[in-house]
């Protein structure tokens, strides 16, 4: 799986060499406040080394790799809900602090989540961000994502409480 992106970025599979990488740009605390506590702060190569093993075992057509020139710099991926919430997904994504601000994620989010509606099947997707993450906000809305509700002091993290915002998409030829 590869998707282009432009500018030397693409969206693909995972290999087991991007360890190193991913715990290189992962080990950031910008980027682990943001996100949920199984992705751990500090982010180590080992940590890095299960995920992958386990994303290329069991989530392999779901999660990917956001690489910038053969440099694994953050993650994007979704998961498929059960039972009556079968056609809907939750999706997630990191990405590496130092290219925040490029556009990166607003194309890799587009471009899986065409993917996942046109090639899945799925009739819905959904995001959830913590209240002090605007710029994931900002980066869902022009994907076309809504904002459909805030659940107040939904997160624990970090010894805190904080608003859940959770914006969702839902493919435009479903009533």
């Amino acid at each position: 799986m590869r998707f282009n992106l432009g500018n030397g970025y693409c969206v693909r599979s995972f290999l087991y060499g991007d360890a190193p990488s991913l715990s290189r740009h992962g080990n950031n605390l910008n980027v682990a406040k943001n996100l949920r506590d199984s992705f751990p702060h500090p982010y180590t190569i080992e940590h890095a080394r299960a995920w992958i093993q386990h994303v290329k075992e069991n989530e392999a057509d779901t999660r990917f790799v956001i690489d910038h020139e053969g440099e694994a710099i953050g993650e994007i991926g979704f998961v498929i809900q059960l039972d009556v919430h079968r056609f809907t997904a939750e999706i997630g994504y990191w990405l590496s602090e130092s290219h925040w601000g490029k556009g990166v994620m607003t194309h890799a989010l587009s471009r899986v989540t065409q993917y996942a509606m046109e090639e899945l099947g799925m009739v819905r997707i959904y995001a959830d961000v913590v209240e002090h993450n605007q710029g994931s906000g900002k980066v869902l809305e022009k994907c076309g994502f809504q904002l459909e509700g805030v659940f107040r002091k939904h997160i624990f993290k970090g010894e805190e409480y904080f608003d859940q915002y959770v914006y969702g998409l839902v493919r435009s030829d479903v009533q």
